[in-house]
């Protein structure tokens, strides 16, 4: 093989290895800039921060609404349960003022019908007549305390169980934000450590096309110098 030949193969065994290697390297590159696809969803969106090799994620203002709304139905629930206290309060509540307002209409009808009664038998004014508007007076006081007594216990359960019912409306709207947030969270937890180990995949086969982009180089000019050489040096002088 003559010289020329033999540097015409180099020239473009060469060439063809350096734009294999510029080749292997644009690809390296495009692999390098890779950012993993951000997404947008009628509640959240998100998008990957290359510099903090993070997803970053954004609550819409439709979801930012229904967030609000959950928050605030929960606690519009809770006022309307704490308005209802005052009607039930222990003792002095609706119950309680119903009954009495009842007992005492009852005995005030039964005294005034006992008079009229006594009245008309002309002992309205004796003792036998006190003695028994008296005991009738003394039978609805203690029917009344009877009452108040059972009202105040009653009371006092709705009253617990309101402010119970309150407490799991408030505590419900915590929870509702706290679920939503948790999601998130893991959400974007879920999706950075998948960009993490996707750009640490592409830095492995990034790193790996170059170095094949250089040896392959490096060794077809090596074969190609060492196919000259063997031609230069095919006509040994004699040293007969």
């Amino acid at each position: 093989m003559g010289v020329l030949t033999t540097l015409a193969l180099v020239a473009g065994g060469v060439a063809a290895a350096t734009l294999g290697s510029k080749e292997q390297g644009k690809a390296g590159d495009a692999l390098s800039s890779f950012s993993p696809a951000g997404f947008s969803s009628p509640g959240l969106s998100g998008s990957f921060n290359r510099n903090t090799n993070s997803f970053n994620l954004n609550r819409t203002a439709e979801g930012e609404a229904a967030l609000s709304d959950v928050r605030g139905g929960f606690e519009g629930l809770s006022e309307e349960i704490r308005g209802l206290r005052p009607d039930v309060k222990p003792g002095f509540g609706r119950l309680t003022k119903s009954r009495i307002e009842a007992i005492r209409a009852a005995g005030s009808r039964t005294v005034g019908n006992l008079r009229e009664e006594l009245g008309k038998r002309r002992v309205l004014g004796s003792s036998f007549a006190s003695r028994e508007i008296a005991s009738t007076e003394a039978e609805f006081g203690r029917i009344e305390e009877a009452a108040r007594a059972e009202s105040f216990l009653q009371e006092f359960e709705l009253t617990r169980q309101l402010i119970s019912d309150e407490f799991q409306s408030s505590i419900a709207g915590a929870t509702a934000v706290l679920s939503q947030l948790n999601f998130e969270t893991t959400l974007a937890a879920n999706l950075s450590a998948s960009a993490s180990q996707q750009n640490q995949d592409i830095s492995v086969a990034t790193a790996e096309m170059r170095s094949a982009a250089a040896g392959g180089f490096f060794e077809l000019a090596g074969t190609l110098f060492g196919l000259g050489g063997s031609t230069f040096g095919g006509a040994r002088p004699s040293t007969a």
